[in-house]
Parts: structure tokens; sequence; C-alpha cells
């Protein structure tokens, strides 16, 4: 593929080709050109032929990133005082990840809930805390319960740690930033098909052109079908992403985008635990445990951005990002229930199963302008890298349930789950609705102290306020109406030091609030009213060191890290309306992680993250209790990692292994003996990849679950979801 040699992270700006340095030599060479003809008699003067110059893109890229924008300015990872994880473009296709679900199996630390808790979509818990409050798109705020798809985007950023100094309310265990692509200056076709086993379909294309010297245009599409072992449950998704910018190359910018999505999946929610083993019962992976004639899930979600961005001077720079946001959400799923299985009798095929409605659905809004100042200067012998900004943000939720006639009658067996269908009707009661509007204003300096020294200090303060109205599910009835305003400040601290320029060590500080409507509503808590709850507080320790290795072609980093949090709000299992509140719970642990080209034909992303969790102090009847200090908190294992690596074989073939653990996880930490606990076992997963690449198309194999584990990937206190099966897809994709 060619495009025009001009500036574009799409170019590779190193071992140039050699028609490239003969157009820059003849670019270098234009003045004197244009010096002797001046000087000539204007007859003599000849019009010489225009040169075009082009650039062939590298086939291609790399596991490492060499910057980031997680910390709302363009920036050196060693710059940042904390542990930040880069999930690049060249790793999610190598992959073949169709879902931000299974990008995320590259970050270590990272688990994700099963749809339940009036929730749906992408519900990830980061180094234990949940973080479905904590999900970006371009450094604003996608929180809709929908599930993500990479289709458009170039990168994948993870912050780990306390980040509310930064981004706002939340943000306890990090954020997650999707990265959108965006139109560049220079011609682009690729075009790939993807068929495997369970029916899998894929087709993704990524279209740039430019229509003038400082305008260019990139569509970028998808539509999938994921089938399943069991037949019956599916996901389908489309997509469509246009965008535009003008200006570039420019001190002005403009980039005007839209996102469309649509999702009509038929889900099951899991299977239910067998209290003998505590573990989800040991039935094959090809039963449908849903129920057929109600299961499905229909969401589209639509993200129109505009923004604005303008040099001020060569190192300053003012931008302005307006998003809407539009979610639509209507979810018809049950959970699989055993009937009278107790610890003793054991479950066969022969145990009763019956079924229990979880159907619902929500229409989501949201406003947000985002200003930013970035710019560096000096001041006498100290040289500043300033941010400062201002954030405003509207969002509104009108959430109902589906109430379901006649459900509890269905009854099977385990050996048969699809031996009932349901046939019955539905009625639409109002559950919720919110309304919040949040003003920030923050600051943050990095100060370069020495040649070798930086410190950063940053401050936020929130302004939340919030209206909530609740309705008895029953009866479609308000039950209470609540308005609440929190405000808050967030710090963060760091110190670095870099000797020089292939290290840096770093030791970090920051504390953040969480108010109390940050997730779309003031639920009541036992014992007390939303409005008595108090703001959650966080506190994040951290140290650590990123170095560069293989002549800067590869980082390697290391963190000891504790995470602090204060009158947590959790879920009741039992009634989703109701918080419990924790009076404090803690992290500590200490996370590596390597990605880049060790050498010229092997590369690497690999992590792993060791943890130890623990509530230290519970909270029951508006006070604080001991009833489970000392637990594991749900959701959070301790041990956690990912290793993923490739070998160029030749120069056009090249291989892949993949390796991904995940510890022991509890399905509730209600109770500081947790032996008797519902918990998933931890697991191993092991992938693998071959591809043939040419400059204008490729073939790509890749084979998940090589080892058909059976594995549990995501949980809930009623029931867990299984992990892929082993599957086969064959990818073809054509570039010019």
């Amino acid at each position: 593929m060619k495009t025009r040699l001009m500036a574009s992270a799409n170019v590779s700006q190193k071992k140039l080709p050699a028609k490239v340095a003969v157009g820059m030599l003849a670019v270098a060479l234009s003045p004197t050109v244009v010096h002797a003809a001046e000087t000539q008699p204007a007859e003599n003067v000849k019009t010489l032929e225009t040169v075009k110059v082009t650039a062939e893109q590298p086939t291609r890229g790399s596991y490492k990133a060499e910057v980031t924008e997680i910390g709302k300015m363009k920036q050196k990872l060693k710059d940042i005082p904390q542990s930040v994880s880069v999930v690049t473009h060249q790793l999610i296709a190598d992959q073949g990840d169709a879902t931000l679900k299974e990008a995320l199996k590259n970050v270590s630390g990272i688990t994700f809930a099963a749809g339940e808790g009036g929730r749906s979509g992408d519900q990830i818990y980061l180094r234990g805390f949940a973080a479905f409050q904590d999900t970006y798109r371009d450094g604003q705020r996608d929180v809709a319960q929908y599930n993500r798809d990479p289709f458009n985007d170039e990168r994948v950023e993870v912050l780990k740690g306390a980040s509310s100094m930064l981004f706002g309310r939340g943000s306890t265990g990090g954020v997650v930033n999707q990265v959108s692509k965006t139109p560049f200056a220079g011609e682009k076709r690729d075009l790939s098909l993807t068929l495997g086993t369970d029916d899998f379909q894929r087709m993704t294309a990524d279209i740039n052109s430019p229509f003038s010297d400082t305008a260019a245009f990139r569509l970028n599409l998808m539509a999938t079908n994921d089938g399943s072992p069991d037949g019956i449950s599916e996901a389908k998704r489309f997509g469509i992403a246009p965008s535009l910018v003008f200006g570039l190359g420019e001190p002005t910018t403009a980039t005007l985008s839209h996102m469309h999505m649509t999702e009509n999946n038929r889900p099951m929610l899991g299977v239910p635990y067998d209290p003998n083993t505590l573990r989800p019962i040991d039935v094959p992976r090809d039963r449908f445990y849903g129920l057929q004639g109600m299961d499905s899930e229909d969401i589209t979600a639509d993200i129109t951005t505009a923004k604005v961005a303008h040099k001020l001077a060569e190192d300053q720079e003012i931008s302005a990002q307006l998003r809407i946001g539009r979610y639509d959400r209507t979810l018809k799923v049950a959970q699989p229930q055993l009937i009278n299985a107790t610890a003793g009798t054991p479950v066969t095929d022969a145990t009763g199963l019956r079924y229990s409605s979880k159907s619902r659905g929500s229409l989501n809004e949201s406003q947000g302008l985002l200003v930013d100042y970035n710019g560096k200067f000096d001041t006498g012998t100290l040289r500043h890298n300033l941010l400062a900004g201002a954030e405003f943000t509207r969002e509104t939720q009108s959430a109902f349930n589906l109430a379901v006639a006649n459900i509890s009658g269905l009854t099977t067996t385990v050996g048969n789950p699809s031996g009932v269908r349901y046939t019955g009707g539905y009625t639409s009661r109002p559950s919720n609705d919110f309304v919040s509007r949040n003003l920030a204003a923050y600051v943050t300096d990095t100060v370069e102290l020495t040649p070798q020294w930086k410190a950063m200090g940053g401050v936020r303060m929130d302004w939340l306020d919030g209206d909530y109205r609740a309705y008895n599910s029953q009866t479609g009835a308000l039950s209470r109406s609540i308005n609440r305003s929190d405000r808050g400040l967030s710090y963060r601290a760091g110190l670095i030091w870099q000797p020089d320029s292939m290290q840096s060590y770093y030791a970090g500080y920051s504390s953040l609030m969480n108010p109390s409507g940050e997730a779309y509503q003031f639920d009541a808590s036992s014992g007390a009213n939303a409005d008595q709850q108090k703001p959650e507080r966080n506190k994040h320790y951290e140290i650590g060191a990123k170095w560069d290795l293989a002549d800067g072609e590869a980082t390697l980093r290391a963190a000891l890290f504790r995470t602090e949090k204060y009158y947590e709000r959790n879920t009741d299992a039992l009634s989703p309306d109701i918080s419990i509140l924790y009076g404090k719970r803690h992290t500590d642990g200490i996370e590596v992680e390597a990605a880049g080209r060790l050498t010229e034909r092997w590369e690497v992303f690999a992590g792993a993250t060791l943890m130890d969790p623990k509530v230290d102090e519970g909270w029951a009847n508006n006070a604080p209790s001991s009833k489970n200090a000392g637990a594991v908190p749900k959701y959070t294992p301790k041990k956690t990692a990912n290793l993923w690596t490739t070998y160029k074989l030749t120069d056009k073939i090249t291989a892949g292994l993949g390796a991904y653990y995940t510890g022991k996880r509890y399905s509730a930490d209600g109770d500081r003996d947790q032996s008797k606990t519902r918990y998933l076992p931890g697991y191993v997963r092991m992938d693998a990849m071959l591809s043939y690449e040419e400059r204008n198309y490729a073939v790509r194999l890749n084979v998940n679950n090589l080892a058909n584990k059976k594995f549990y990937d995501s949980q809930y206190g009623g029931h867990a979801a299984a992990g892929i099966p082993r599957e086969a897809q064959l990818t073809v994709s054509y570039k010019y």
C-alpha cells in the first residue's frame, strides 16, 4: 500500500526505503535549484516536472506503544508515574480480537462479571474494583451498557490505579480508554473477511481517502455473527464509523465523527452453581441453559463527536471536544436455577430446573463538553508541561423492568434444559429515572527540575448534582424521589527519576472521590436513606520502574501498588436496588509487563499481576461491621498473567502463541469465612496463530483455546458464564 509522504502516524519514520531517501534528497536540494533559477534570465528558466513522492507502509506494526494520550495529552509512557498498558492495533489484529473483552485478556489484573445486577454489556473489574463506570472513548465517558467492538479502535489504553484527577468520579482501579481511528493524509483500503467454527463470520473495512492537501475522510465498517457450541445462543453486531478531518498540517484542525453500532443477540446468562462443589454445575458446553422464546438482547449505540484543536504555538495547544451519545437497550433473558438442590444431594441430569426472568431495559443519553489546554513553557530554569481543563457532562437514564407472565410454571431438568419454551408476553413498568449534571475543573503540571528529575502534581474539583426517582417493581408507582449534590477534590502527585533516556523510576500518590450518584443511581442501603450515604473515597500508592530494551524497540515495567477504598457501594444480589456498603477494603499488589520487539523477528506482549485483596471493614445497618472483615472481595483473583509472542519464521510467515492465566475468584464476599462461598476455579487458556503476509494481502489462521479447556471467565452470585471452546478462524485481508 502507498501513501503520500506527509505527517502521519501510519507512515514509518525509521529505516526509510531507498526511494523515500531519494525524494528527501530532492527536497533538500530544492532551495539551490530555486536560487539558480532566480539568477538566470527568464528565457532560460525551465518548468520542472512535478515529482510525486510516496512511501510504503511497513507490513507489520509493533506491540510497543511509543506514546499515549491516556493522560489527556500526548506523552511518552515513561513520563507517567503510574502503570499503563496499551493494547496496540497490531496485537488486536494478530489475535483476531472481535470484542473489547477479548482485547483486554492481554491486560493482567482484569476480570469480568456476568450480566446481572441490573446490568449487561461489558462489566469490567480492574484490580478487583468495578470499572464499568470507568470506560472511555477518546478521553470522554462511555459508560452505557453495551458490548464494545474494537473495529473502530486504533488502540486500547488502560491506566491502572486511582485516576479521578484526570477522569473525574469513579476510576478506583483505573480506566479503560478506547482510542478511535481518525483520518490521515494518505490512501488506505483495508478489507478483511473471517470465517470460523461455530458459525463465526466477520467482515471489516477500513478506508481512508484524502480529498485535498488538508482534508481527509475515513470509514470503518463491521458486520459480525458469532455463534456458539449450543447452536442457539449467538451475537450479531453491525457497526459503521465515518469521520472527517479538516486542517491537516495546519494550526487549526477540526474532526467530525460518528459511530453507530447495533446488536441483536440471543444471550445465555450461564449455568447455576452446584451446592456440593460450589463450582458451576458440570454439564456439556453444547447444552443451552437459556430459555427459548424469551432470550434476546437488542442494543443500539450512537456516538457523535466534534473536536477542534488549535496550536497557539509549537508546544501549546487548546482543544474542545463535544460529544452526544444515545444508547437504547432491551434485554429479555432468564436465569436458570436448580430446584431444591442442597449440599449432600448430587446434581444429576434428573435434577429439576426452573427459570427466573431478568428482563429489563433502559435508554441512556449523554452530552459532554471537554476543553483542554496543553502547553510546554519555561519559568527560569524549570521546564513545565501543563494541562488545564474543564468538563461538563449531563447524563440521563430511563430504566424499565419487563414483567413476565407465568414463567414460574416452566420447569424442566438439568439434562434437558431445552425441554420448555416461553410463549407468554411482557408488561413494561418503569424502574428508575436519573438525571445528573457534572461540572469539573482540573490542572496538572509536570515540572522538569533537572534533566534527570521531574515532579508532577495535579488537582481536580468535581461538582455532581443529580435527581433520582425509583418506582415500585410490581405496580410501577413512584416509591421515592431524591435530589443530591456532591462535590470533592481529587489529587495526584508523582516524582520521576530518569538517569538516562532508557530508564525511568517513579513514586506516585493519588486520592479521589466517588459521589454517591455517580452510577446513575442513589440506591438506598440497609438502615440508611440514599441521601445519608457518604461519598466513596479512594487512595492509591505506587512505586515503579520503566525500562527501554533492545535499542528502544521494547519496554519492560514493574510496579508495587496499594489501593484503598472507603464507603464502597456494592449491589445486593437479592435486590439490585439496594446497596451494601463496606467501611474499607484494599488491594496490595505487584505487577510486571513487557512489550515490543526483542529481536528483528521475535516480538512479545506479556504481563503478570499478583494481588492481596482484602475487605478490612464491612458496613451494616448504617454502622461498621466485622462480619466480612478479612474476606477476599468478589470477582478478584490473586493471580493473573498473560503472554502473547510471535516469531517471523520467514519474511512473510509469522507464528504466534498465547497463554492466559486467571486464578480462583469468589462470587460473593459477604462473610469472612468463604469456605462455603461459590467460586470459579483458576484456569489456563492457550491460543495460537499462523499468518502469511504480502504487502497487499494476508492470510491468518487463529486457533483459540488450543487444549479445549473448559473454563468460566465471568460470574455473578447465582450463575457463571463459560469461556470459549476450541475454535478456529481463518482471515483473509486485502490492502491496496
